[in-house]
C-alpha cells in the first residue's frame, strides 16, 4: 500500500506543476496528505527539485511529441498554440501509457474552450475529433463506431494537408469507422 501511495504521489509530482511547487515548499505536509508514513515522507523530501523539474519537462515533451503524431493536422491548424493548449489539457493527469488519452484530453479541453467561445477556428474540435477517431480505431480487436461532425472535416483535412488554412463550410457530416479483428480499417464520411 505504501508503495502504491508513493508511486501515485510521484506520478502527480511529475505531471502537476502546482503540486510540485507546493511539494518543494512543504514536502512532509504534502506527502502525509497523500497518506505516506513519516519515513516515506522523509525519503521523498530528499528529492532534488532541479532533477524533478527536468524529469517532469522531459515527460511533458514526450507526451507532446506523441500527441503531435496522433493529431498532426490539429497540430498544424493550431500552430504555436498546440503545445500550450495540450499542456493545459493534460496538467495534473498522469499518462496511462497511450497517446490516445492525451489526445482525448486535448479534444475535450478544446471542446470546452470552444463552448466558451475562447477558441478559433470554430472547426478545430471537429478536426481533432476526426483525427482522434483514427487513433481510437487503431486499437486491436473489433472496431465499429460513428462520429458526428458539424463541419466538412474531409475538406478541412485535405486543405491542411496541402498547406492551406483549413477553412471549411458548416456541413453536417457523419463518419463511420469499422474493422474486423486483424482486418483492415475501413472508414467513410457522409455529408448532407
Amino acid at each position: 500500500m505504501a508503495l502504491a501511495r508513493t508511486q501515485a504521489l510521484l506520478a502527480r509530482l511529475f505531471t502537476d506543476d502546482d503540486l510540485r511547487r507546493e511539494f518543494f515548499e512543504a514536502p512532509i505536509a504534502v506527502s502525509t496528505r497523500f497518506g505516506l508514513s513519516a519515513d516515506d515522507a522523509q525519503r521523498l523530501a530528499s528529492l532534488d527539485r532541479r532533477e524533478t523539474d527536468a524529469f517532469a519537462r522531459s515527460l511533458i515533451g514526450k507526451r507532446t511529441l506523441y500527441a503531435r503524431k496522433a493529431l498532426p493536422l490539429t497540430t498544424r491548424a493550431l500552430g504555436d498554440r498546440f503545445d500550450a493548449l495540450l499542456a493545459e489539457a493534460i496538467r495534473g493527469h498522469a499518462r496511462d501509457g497511450s497517446s490516445r488519452a492525451d489526445a482525448a484530453a486535448l479534444v475535450e479541453f478544446l471542446d470546452r474552450r470552444l463552448a466558451r467561445r475562447e477558441l478559433a477556428p470554430v472547426w478545430i474540435v471537429d478536426l481533432a475529433r476526426f483525427e482522434l477517431a483514427f487513433v481510437e480505431a487503431g486499437r486491436s480487436g473489433l472496431t465499429c463506431f460513428l462520429r458526428r461532425f458539424d463541419f466538412d472535416v474531409a475538406s478541412i483535412a485535405a486543405s491542411l494537408a496541402k498547406g492551406g488554412d483549413g477553412s471549411a463550410l458548416r456541413r453536417r457530416t457523419v463518419g463511420v469507422w469499422a474493422r474486423a479483428p486483424r482486418g483492415r480499417l475501413r472508414w467513410r464520411l457522409f455529408s448532407r
